[in-house]
């Protein structure tokens, strides 16, 4: 292989046509937004009586029906972790060796990966908000609800393709980092499901300037579940500031792991 930006960015394709794990974390990460997004139907219309939230006026807020369809983002841990297994992976299976002696310019292979799994993350994006948001519109057919509005779908739907691009590419860079599959992923998804979450409580005027809050911000999801279960007005940053939070995190990671990458001994 020459190195060549076209060769690169084929031979990643043809190493994702070819793992079964992409797609099927692909259907995963689709399968639990739409889950996410179900429940939050089921708790405004009372289906889930033992929540005290559970209120069928809910629907009738816009920020509400805006936060349903905004579950979307929650598949972005699944493309992390896709992210992650483009580099581990191929310390795990050996395969390092002669991917960077087939391409001796180690800082174009990790940023093909990163361009690749980047558009693969904002497939995944494509597809599971046309999923979540055609779960939400026939499961509020029997309720009445506020509009999904154009405008709200292009919102989420911007701020998904925006989000999972660059989760991908921060999967990515840790998996350069970290190398180890099993240690990288369960850093991941400590950071995703306690860390962050314990931030959040401990210092909530910290919350929008983490991952999850920025990716919320570009989204334009206002409302959060509070300790009691009740969704009440989250603090977040606007669209735009989501976005810019979003891409300093990638980018930084992103060329520290390219420095480490370069100056690392692969064997």
């Amino acid at each position: 292989m020459n190195g060549g930006w076209a060769p690169l960015l084929a031979s990643e394709w043809r190493k994702v046509a070819t793992t079964k794990m992409a797609w099927v974390l692909a259907a995963i990460a689709v399968a639990y937004s739409s889950i996410n997004a179900g429940v939050l139907v089921l708790v405004a219309t009372g289906s889930i009586p033992d929540l005290p939230s559970g209120d069928a006026n809910m629907l009738e807020d816009p920020d509400y029906i805006t936060t349903i369809i905004g579950q979307a983002s929650t598949a972005a841990t699944f493309v992390l972790i896709l992210g992650i297994i483009a580099v581990t992976g191929e310390y795990r299976h050996m395969t390092i060796t002669s991917t960077l002696l087939s391409t001796p310019r180690r800082g174009r292979v990790l940023t093909a990966k990163m361009g690749l799994y980047g558009l693969l993350g904002a497939l995944i994006a494509v597809v599971t908000l046309v999923a979540v948001t055609t779960l939400v519109a026939v499961a509020l057919l029997w309720f009445e609800h506020a509009p999904i509005t154009a405008s709200t779908i292009a919102t989420v739907g911007i701020g998904s393709l925006a989000g999972f691009v660059l989760y991908a590419v921060l999967g990515v860079s840790l998996g350069a980092l970290i190398r180890s599959q099993i240690a990288a992923i369960i850093i991941a998804m400590v950071w995703v499901l306690l860390l962050e979450a314990i931030l959040v409580l401990a210092l909530p005027a910290v919350a929008k300037w983490l991952p999850g809050g920025a990716l919320s911000a570009v989204m334009d999801v206002g409302l959060e579940a509070d300790l009691s279960g009740a969704m009440t007005q989250a603090d977040r940053l606007p669209p735009w500031g989501g976005a810019l939070v979003l891409l300093a995190y990638s980018v930084v990671l992103a060329l520290f792991a390219l420095r480490t990458t370069m100056r690392r001994d692969i064997t």
